[in-house]
């Protein structure tokens, strides 16, 4: 039924090519989104990171310049080099231990060991404790001279016992070592606890609902981590480890495993005090979650869609079955032979132009087969002329052969040249089994039948020959370039006035088409004579009529039978004397080109 019915063919045309591409064009666009998805969304949250790492570095040197005031205060350094040995030591250290609590908000309590009196103070918002008793006090490790941030942890009181003890807090802590700048001797250690609420605020701005951020030390020790539980703890996760041992800045991966399959980004900070990375992680959930919205509209809208395209594909496809047969009924009388048929179908669609092609298309078939009728008495007539002409062809080149030997045996080369050029003019003009040759054996005939003239008219002719490689090798119909050399011997050629220069040239023009020249100095025509030519040449002509036997009518003639209109002749005069004849024809037949289109 289906191969039988035009109707269900085109339904089903019509839902396939409706229902196939919407259908890849989702599937594109999924996959294209997703990856888009994921492009834009490492971008941004990239450059979402690296914000929030400039923000964290300025806090950190923010604290790192609070603890140097140790150096920059000269009382409270005075203090500290010389040891607090009176009331007005303790009052200094106090104030400068103030001063550098007070300079960033978040600072817990700060921490000073003074190695020299073997002394230790602890600010906690606003009271100082200190011990200066011989028990013994908790000292730092930290590297003479250097700074370090020692990792979340929770506050301790530094093995002192204040009166009002703050509550614990989860802090991180810079400790500085503190040394005489000339003598680099140790002088004692300050230790500051600072609150992770900044860093936590600074984090909470860098992530959405269902992502994870964490930001940890070269140990692998968390910072900060979104997930409280992790703080201040070391993570040994492969992840981590993948992450600590990479060189790169900053940089994204994606990573399966663990219980996580998603996009992980990072930025590094490398500073004097700090190594740490901080670490976004996103997963595939909420990665694709745009792209899974998008598809689910597609899909409802081509559900949608296809519901419309079956109700409008059954009513064209119904309207579309009567012109159809119609068409086929004016297809059938065209098979029987009436190739006269008035093809009609009412309306501007489609079918009506399909109508006004087959008219068209039948015009250009009668056409045809007028032309190849034409073209078929031409060759005849001109294989009946060769066949009048050809006078036992055997006896003929046997006979110029023999000639040819003995001219050879009495020494005469020159003879045997001359006979060697008739012969190729005779095999050549014989030949009519080729009725379309490369345009270079054209000129190989002309060389031959110059050679003659050459021979004849010696000293007082010269010829020249312009041809191109490519234009050597287009095919054109045979017995078009001679008659026009000939053409200048029988109506130009005037030994007696001056020396004969002609000029043979071909060369291929812009849009697939071949020139082919002649000019010549000889006589030329007078204006009127000139335009006469160019009249007839103009009006339709009869490939096999006798006019001008093959001069440039017949030459015209065949190559319009052979190109149509595409071909042209032009002529011209030639300065200073003579006419130039011009031919212009396609790299093709247009038969070739109509057989082609038919062929697809």
């Amino acid at each position: 039924m289906i191969r039988n019915s035009i109707r269900n063919k085109l339904i089903l045309f019509l839902l396939a090519a409706t229902i196939l591409p919407i259908s890849t064009s989702i599937v594109m666009t999924y996959y294209v989104t997703e990856r888009q998805v994921i492009q834009d969304t490492i971008q941004t949250n990239s450059n979402l990171i690296y914000q929030g790492k400039t923000n964290l570095v300025n806090y950190l040197n923010g604290v790192k310049q609070a603890t140097l005031l140790v150096y920059n205060d000269n009382n409270l350094y005075t203090v500290i080099e010389n040891g607090a040995t009176g009331f007005g030591s303790r009052q200094e250290i106090i104030r400068g231990l103030l001063s550098i609590n007070n300079a960033v908000q978040e600072i817990h309590q700060v921490y000073l060991y003074l190695s020299k009196t073997d002394k230790a103070f602890l600010y906690t918002q606003g009271n100082t404790n200190s011990n200066e008793s011989s028990q013994s006090k908790y000292v730092p490790s930290v590297d003479k001279g250097n700074v370090w941030i020692e990792p979340t942890h929770s506050s301790h009181t530094y093995a002192m016992f204040p009166f009002n003890p703050l509550p614990t807090a989860t802090v991180f802590t810079f400790h500085r070592s503190i040394t005489n700048s000339l003598t680099m001797e140790d002088l004692g250690t300050l230790s500051v606890d600072v609150n992770v609420s900044f860093i936590e605020s600074i984090c909470n701005q860098l992530m959405s609902q269902g992502e994870e951020l964490f930001v940890l030390d070269a140990g692998g020790n968390v910072v900060y981590g979104s997930n409280a539980e992790y703080r201040g703890k070391m993570l040994d996760e492969p992840w981590v480890r993948d992450l600590l041992a990479r060189e790169e800045e900053r940089g994204s991966l994606e990573w399966n495993g663990g219980g996580f399959s998603g996009i992980q980004m990072y930025e590094r900070i490398r500073e004097p005090y700090a190594d740490w990375i901080i670490v976004k992680r996103i997963p595939n959930e909420l990665l694709y979650e745009h792209a899974k919205r998008l598809t689910f509209a597609n899909t409802l809208i081509l559900l949608a869609f296809m519901a419309v395209v079956i109700i409008g594909t059954v009513i064209v496809s119904i309207r579309f079955t009567a012109p159809i047969r119609k068409l086929l009924g004016y297809i059938g009388k065209i098979q029987t032979g009436n190739m006269q048929v008035d093809i009609h179908v009412k309306g501007n669609d489609e079918f009506s132009i399909l109508a006004h092609r087959f008219r068209v298309m039948m015009q250009t078939i009668n056409q045809l087969i007028t032309k190849e009728y034409k073209l078929e008495i031409a060759n005849k007539t001109n294989q009946l002329k060769a066949l009048q002409a050809q006078i036992n062809p055997h006896f003929l080149y046997n006979a110029l052969q023999s000639i040819g030997t003995l001219a050879l045996q009495h020494e005469a080369p020159k003879i045997y040249s001359l006979l060697s050029a008739l012969a190729k003019i005779m095999r050549y003009s014989m030949n009519t089994g080729e009725p379309i040759v490369p345009f270079k054996r054209e000129v190989d005939h002309v060389r031959s039948y110059l050679a003659l003239q050459l021979h004849r008219f010696e000293n007082e002719l010269t010829v020249e020959y312009r041809i191109t490689d490519e234009a050597a090798e287009i095919p054109v119909p045979k017995m078009i370039l001679q008659p026009l050399v000939e053409n200048y011997f029988k109506h130009g050629f005037d030994p007696r006035s001056q020396i004969g220069q002609l000029e043979i040239g071909g060369r291929l023009l812009e849009g697939n088409r071949l020139e082919i020249t002649v000019a010549d100095n000889g006589k030329g025509m007078s204006a009127h004579h000139l335009e006469q030519l160019r009249r007839k040449l103009r009006l339709p002509m009869d490939a096999s009529g006798e006019e001008d036997g093959i001069g440039l009518l017949n030459v015209l003639a065949r190559l319009k039978l052979y190109y149509d209109d595409e071909a042209a002749m032009i002529v011209e005069p030639h300065q200073p004397g003579g006419l130039i004849i011009t031919i212009i024809i396609p790299l093709q037949r247009k038969e070739a080109d109509e057989d082609d289109r038919h062929d697809r």
